[in-house]
């Protein structure tokens, strides 16, 4: 990540943030300095990341802040077997 991506990255979260949800448009318009392609590259990097929640509401898109059980990437905390025995240990 250069520094330009990084400033963008960290004004959009406190932007986000501070209001907790926006549409994509608004954010654009509180980030003059950076051009369009910028904001969607952060926004999709961050969304990805897991650091805010991107939803489409019609024809643009919605910003949030996550909730607790969204924020950070999925973990997947079990793996389902598929041995014989384990799905039914009756059987032999």
């Amino acid at each position: 990540m250069n520094a330009v991506a990084g400033q963008t990255d960290e004004k959009i979260l406190a932007i986000v943030r501070e209001r907790g949800s926006m549409l994509l448009d608004e954010l654009l318009s509180c980030l003059p300095e950076a051009t369009w392609s910028q904001v969607f590259t952060s926004v999709d990097e961050l969304s990805r990341q897991g650091a805010i929640c991107l939803r489409r509401r019609g024809f643009d898109y919605q910003l949030s802040v996550p909730s607790p059980f969204e924020a950070g990437p999925f973990k997947r905390t079990a793996t389902p077997s598929t041995a014989r025995n384990d799905l039914f240990p009756d059987a032999a």
